[in-house]
């Protein structure tokens, strides 16, 4: 005795769609409750990305709001990150931000050592509490990661 194909296919689309379901609720309700809400371009791109960012004692995770990974989507190294000048939003930036927000140029290395470029749109608080992070402890103290096998 078979299955008719409707029940075979519910099934099959079923189980493709609930992981799907489940990352992004897990990035709307679990990442977004515990992080900063910022927007990320990275260099060579014009869009602006809409997501969160998670500070740890060693890195620094970027997460798009909308993506079906449970991983952040970039993770730079604390010793590599770099803060540029923060300036006003200007042109078409002006169309994305909110009024009082500033851009900040970064460039740092993620898990791979490559480079990772480009900028964060955050507000007054936001932004402090990344200068904060990024100048509050020295690379000393900062455990050395494990490297993977």
């Amino acid at each position: 005795m078979t299955a008719p194909i409707e029940v075979v296919l519910g099934v099959v689309v079923l189980l493709i769609l609930a992981p799907v379901v489940a990352a992004v609720v897990y990035r709307l309700v679990f990442i977004r409750h515990n992080s900063t809400s910022v927007l990320t371009r990275q260099t060579g791109e014009d869009a602006w990305t809409y997501g969160a960012v998670r500070y740890t004692d060693a890195d620094v995770a970027f997460y798009r709001l909308f993506s079906i990974r449970f991983t952040p989507d970039v993770r730079l190294d604390r010793r590599t990150l770099v803060l540029g000048r923060r300036r006003h939003p200007t042109g078409s930036e002006l169309d994305v931000v909110e009024a009082g927000e500033m851009i900040v140029p970064f460039s740092g290395r993620d898990r791979r050592d490559q480079l990772v470029e480009g900028d964060i749109c955050l507000g007054p608080s936001a932004l402090t509490g990344l200068m904060a992070w990024v100048e509050a402890c020295s690379t000393d103290q900062i455990r050395p990661r494990r490297r993977r096998r």
